[in-house]
């Protein structure tokens, strides 16, 4: 992954090997071992095609802007496309054509310079970016990701407090190093009470299985590939009414400022609640979809699926959580942390308002 923007995980490989090479799974951890090696040889091969490539319908790749998009470029949304949470952005693409929207891989940052019209992010990321970027606004939050802790039973650990001086395994300064600092709180610990221990994404969950982190703090479906590779060494601690990912779209206010995208921006998210509504009604029916971008097997798409939700609204406590979480990221970036009411100024809902009438 991108350590803030770009996230990656399994590569859809891992299925194809496994059916290639199951001959050789002695056991079911060494199995998993050799799956995922063979899974980060393809998608180190496979990353070099896909870092700098934009997508449009049904995920053909095309030229990544290296500046400011032109003025008569389509309506563009920046995700990173590794993302499950994401969903709702690629069926409204596919739906409406690249003629009229299309989707590049990046996130929040990629309005900095005009090279989206719209993004997505968990909040996390938009509190990283605003400094550089006053002009953000988040206009409602898409997914919220349901997140948790894995951990292994055999390292010692049955409850959140058993995490005291273990090595948990997270990607830093995102939605999952916030969601890990939440849980421990919820125990009376401290981020300092744990090691933190960094690892390729696609190699998070087989951190835990070569003994280099006893514990993993990250977002689907990589959490589920720890569950499945653990098996009955996997003990699971919820971030239910702790934290969840409030994986948000957003605009900027040259967008929301300016008739012709403002008009597009409405009629993309139009789209997107349409898509978002249809994959809540029938998911498995998009699997396929999904995985075509963001290269994750439809198992396991499936298996990670009940760890998502679609909010489409900015949430009655979004301002209570990026208050709090303003806190964490300011004294991250060595600064003062912004006042509530500064932060609500980067809020927008009429988007979203005009979307629905």
């Amino acid at each position: 992954m991108t350590s803030l923007d770009g996230r990656r995980t399994t590569h859809r490989g891992t299925e194809a090997l496994r059916k290639l090479f199951g001959f050789l799974c002695v056991s079911v951890p060494l199995c998993v071992v050799f799956r995922y090696r063979l899974a980060a040889a393809v998608i180190a091969i496979a990353s070099a095609f896909v870092v700098g490539t934009t997508t449009s319908g049904q995920g053909q790749p095309a030229q990544q802007p290296a500046q400011p998009l032109p003025a008569d470029a389509p309506f563009t949304v920046a995700v990173a496309t590794s993302t499950l949470e994401a969903a709702p952005v690629y069926l409204a693409v596919a739906r409406g054509g690249s003629a009229n929207f299309r989707f590049i891989n990046g996130g929040v940052r990629s309005l900095l310079n005009g090279g989206a019209h719209g993004a997505t992010n968990a909040e996390t990321q938009m509190l990283l970016a605003i400094d550089a970027n006053p002009r953000i606004r988040m206009l409602f939050t898409l997914t919220d990701g349901l997140y948790r802790i894995v951990a292994k039973r055999s390292a010692g650990i049955h409850t959140i407090a058993d995490l005291k001086g273990k090595r948990v395994v997270v990607p830093r300064n995102t939605s999952a190093h916030y969601s890990l600092v939440r849980i421990l709180a919820s125990a009376g610990l401290q981020e300092s009470d744990v090691t933190l221990v960094a690892a390729p994404a696609t190699e998070m969950a087989l951190s835990l299985i070569r003994g280099e982190a006893d514990a993993i703090s990250m977002w689907e479906p990589e959490s589920q590939n720890a569950v499945d590779s653990l098996g009955s060494d996997a003990v699971i601690f919820s971030g239910k009414g702790i934290y969840r990912e409030g994986f948000s779209f957003y605009s900027s206010t040259d967008v929301l400022n300016d008739p012709r995208r403002r008009k597009e921006l409405v009629a993309f998210v139009r789209a997107v609640f349409a898509a978002a509504g249809a994959i809540k009604a029938r998911p498995a029916e998009f699997f396929p979809l999904i995985s075509r971008v963001t290269k994750h097997p439809v198992d396991q798409i499936a298996r990670s699926w009940e760890h998502h939700a679609f909010p489409l609204v900015i949430p009655s406590d979004m301002l209570d959580v990026v208050t709090e979480e303003e806190k964490w990221i300011a004294k991250g970036q060595n600064r003062a942390p912004k006042t509530r009411a500064q932060l609500q100024t980067y809020f927008d809902p009429s988007i979203a308002e005009e979307a629905r009438r």
